[in-house]
């Protein structure tokens, strides 16, 4: 599965728990509009190879590694595709030197680059430095700061215009209303994490949101 027919659904299994993970994983919908993120937590909790766990549900979903890598960018791209993910999550707090080794890799590895600014103050800055442009350039406001933070709706634009190669994502505690108004904004994928994992129904939220793309 390649992702170039946006906007995207991707789902954010940031769980510790194992039979939870695959009570989710049964209810989700197959699409090849949803993206399933291996969330750092899962990877922090057992290991990379619980994408290959992932892959035994979605054998051809789309599955990204949060791997939030902030050095030796090209081993952690190698591990993760050996562990079968599509994409890495690579922070943008990283030196350019880790975010260039991580796009080299991934391009020789047949993966993709998720550039992740949680914290970045200059997305622009970044993107300027590089020749090659990561896939995805997400914008990521962090649990903790939910209720302190909103989304950075307008950087969606500059982003574009800086990489229009690139693909824009939003992540941090959306719900139905905020995930429109992410797309509204020009984001190509919208992440979503509890409103899917913690829902009653997880099948009915999946599709609920499916229907705003």
């Amino acid at each position: 599965m390649t992702i170039n027919n946006p906007p995207y659904l991707q789902i954010a299994l940031d769980l510790v728990d194992k039979d939870e993970l695959e009570r989710i994983l049964l209810e989700i919908p197959v699409s090849t509009k949803i993206l399933l993120e291996a969330g750092t937590p899962l990877i922090k909790k057992f290991g990379i190879d619980i994408v290959k766990f992932i892959r035994k549900y979605h054998a051809n979903s789309f599955i990204i590694a949060d791997m939030k890598t902030l050095d030796v960018g090209w081993l952690e791209v190698k591990i993760a595709a050996e562990a079968s993910a599509n994409a890495v999550v690579i922070s943008g707090l990283a030196p350019t030197e880790t975010i260039v080794s991580s796009i080299d890799k991934a391009e020789k590895e047949n993966v993709e680059i998720i550039l992740d600014l949680m914290n970045v103050i200059q997305p622009s800055s970044i993107l300027k430095n590089l020749k090659k442009n990561p896939a995805i350039v997400l914008f990521h406001r962090g649990i903790d700061q939910e209720g302190k933070a909103d989304h950075p709706w307008a950087q969606i634009h500059s982003i574009k215009e800086h990489c229009p190669s690139c693909l824009t994502a939003v992540a941090g505690g959306l719900n139905l209303e905020t995930s429109t108004r992410s797309i509204d904004n020009g984001a190509d994928v919208i992440v979503i994490g509890r409103a899917i994992t913690q829902a009653d129904d997880v099948k009915v939220a999946v599709n609920e949101f499916l229907e705003l793309l």
